[in-house]
């Protein structure tokens, strides 16, 4: 086996070693990401498409050249039959370069089928994991935001029953300032009413005065009319 063939049946070993490691069940799509995103792998991942562009052109180029050699190859061996002229070994050598195209034409088939499989399948698992840490953050968001809304709502309920009691107060200093005014008029009333207790009092000693006076000159006129009846008796 020349060495091209050999290179590419190791790398078709390696792409099935990594197809099995990428369908290991208890390592998840976001460790593989984490993995694949390392420092140590960011190197290789800055230019994997043109290495897959690389890979692609020699599985390509390889698997056209088997499918010339089995082309050339097949049906030779019969031509030798014909002939008869040849050795059995001649024959031998050529049953023998057709298994080698063969061969090598199932290698870089699968090692090529391979290669477009692992690109869609490591797409796929990044493209998983970048899925998985946006649904962890809107998960981790909507807990927040589920917490602040209960927040929110216990301040909005505080805040309802502070309004209810400020309204209570505010009626009651309604009740308050009621009352006050109400005892301004019982006030403005009872210094009515004493004002004009303190005038009729004031008139009532007026006219008592009035009238000690009247009955004095009464008296008076009693007295002055009284002698003179008494010179006549």
């Amino acid at each position: 086996m020349s060495i091209q063939w050999v290179l590419v049946s190791g790398f078709l070993y390696s792409e099935i070693a990594l197809a099995l490691c990428l369908c290991l069940p208890w390592v998840s799509c976001k460790r593989w990401h984490r993995i694949f995103t390392s420092s140590i792998m960011g190197v290789i991942t800055a230019y994997v498409n043109w290495i897959f562009l690389c890979f692609l052109s020699c599985l390509v180029v390889l698997f056209a050249d088997s499918i010339r050699e089995m082309y050339v190859y097949t049906g030779q061996d019969k031509k030798v039959d014909i002939t008869g002229s040849a050795s059995p070994s001649a024959q031998e050598h050529i049953l023998m370069r057709l298994f080698r195209a063969q061969r090598n034409f199932y290698i870089t088939g699968i090692s090529l089928f391979l290669l477009v499989i692992l690109r869609t399948m490591l797409i796929r698992v990044s493209q998983i994991a970048k899925l998985e840490a946006n649904g962890e953050a809107i998960h981790k968001q909507a807990v927040s935001a589920g917490a602040m809304n209960k927040t929110l709502l216990e301040e909005n309920a505080a805040l309802k029953k502070l309004t209810a009691e400020k309204e209570d107060l505010l009626e009651d200093i309604k009740q308050v300032e009621e009352l006050k005014e109400k005892v301004k008029v019982a006030e403005r009333k009872a210094e009515q009413s004493k004002a004009d207790a303190e005038a009729m009092r004031k008139q009532s000693e007026n006219l008592t005065m009035e009238y000690d006076r009247l009955l004095k000159e009464h008296q008076d006129l009693q007295d002055s009319v009284m002698p003179g009846d008494k010179k006549d008796d």
